[in-house]
């Protein structure tokens, strides 16, 4: 009775039609015929390169994406002699589908992390842009399934 049960689950697993969302990465159900950039440009760039976009002016339909990232460090908290002792980090990008007429979708997405500073400014320095790969990182994970859904 075990092995029946364990097989029939399995089997039900199996077919679940379960699929990991960037086994195909390259297959876009979406059709971008132009990409307007705005904000930084290493946040968009990165985003471009991960989501595997080009601009083509040749294709007859399709939408336009329009992407306007901006990146934010602030200083949260200060000791008595007025030195920073927590940073912030909030990277926040707008993205937008739209065709000839109206915007098919639009999203904000906002990612953000707090941190203290550290004595090492070089160290602090290399904190900070892996902080920032981070969340960009997780930023281009929403909008791949933006884009997808």
């Amino acid at each position: 009775m075990k092995k029946i049960c364990l097989l029939l689950l399995f089997f039900g697993l199996v077919n679940c039609g379960y699929e990991a969302i960037y086994l195909k990465k390259n297959d876009s159900n979406i059709l971008i015929k132009k990409i307007e950039l705005q904000g930084d440009k290493r946040i968009n760039r990165k985003i471009i390169s991960f989501l595997n976009l080009k601009n083509d002016n040749n294709k007859t339909n399709g939408y336009q994406l329009k992407l306007n990232s901006e990146k934010e460090i602030e200083v949260v908290s200060k000791d008595r002699a007025g030195n920073a002792t927590i940073h912030k980090t909030k990277i926040s990008i707008n993205a937008s589908l739209s065709n000839e007429n109206e915007i098919f979708k639009e999203k904000t997405f906002v990612k953000s992390f707090t941190y203290n500073a550290m004595s090492n400014k070089f160290d602090f320095s290399r904190y900070q842009k892996n902080i920032e790969e981070n969340l960009i990182d997780k930023i281009i994970e929403e909008i791949f399934i933006f884009l997808n859904s």
